[in-house]
């Protein structure tokens, strides 16, 4: 498998585990109406389990990366079977299904959106988060959704999942390089 491209969308490439950007992260990504509405009917149907959803993201994301693992202080030197019974893990895993939320529900609304995205970016600074991991994560939640949404996965919908993250993402990367402006 290569990568996927649908619509002017470049997503994910599956051989280097990465996200592809077209424009070399110059201009926020887009998501077409198509997306939107593919996110917004397959996230009600995730929201029953979310979750299973984040821990299984977040599991996935430290056993295939464990150095993001290490990144989290109360999470390193611990066993995969602590971390799956870890409160930590499932309360954090639960903000970001929150945020996922949120972003779906502020699809129609860029500057929220960007505001909501760039705020949390700005709050992690006070992690020292590598922005490639922030990265990471979206590539896990799409592995950990598809078994979910398997009647209705199709290259559409993973494409609009990855498009969202790949939105997300570069509104966070703004806030953690301490901009709130887009740099042309």
């Amino acid at each position: 498998m290569g990568c996927f491209e649908s619509k002017g969308h470049k997503i994910f490439d599956f051989k280097k585990k990465s996200f592809k950007n077209g424009n070399n992260g110059n201009l926020p990504p887009s998501l077409t109406e198509k997306d939107r509405v593919i996110l917004a009917t397959s996230w009600q149907r995730l929201k029953t389990d979310v979750e299973k959803v984040g821990v299984v993201t977040f599991m996935k994301l430290f056993d295939s990366h464990p150095e993001v693992q290490d990144a989290f202080l109360p999470f390193q030197q611990l066993s995969k079977k602590d971390m799956e019974q870890s409160a930590i893990l499932r309360s954090h895993a639960l903000r970001v299904m929150g945020t996922v939320d949120k972003c779906i529900s502020r699809l129609d609304k860029p500057d929220k959106f960007k505001e909501l995205m760039t705020n949390l970016g700005q709050r992690h600074l006070n992690y020292n988060v590598n922005e490639e991991f922030i990265e990471m994560v979206g590539q896990q939640f799409v592995y950990a959704i598809q078994p979910h949404l398997e009647d209705i996965w199709s290259e559409e919908v993973q494409v609009a999942w990855s498009q969202l993250f790949k939105y997300m993402t570069y509104y966070m990367r703004q806030g953690l390089r301490g901009s709130t402006t887009i740099q042309y």
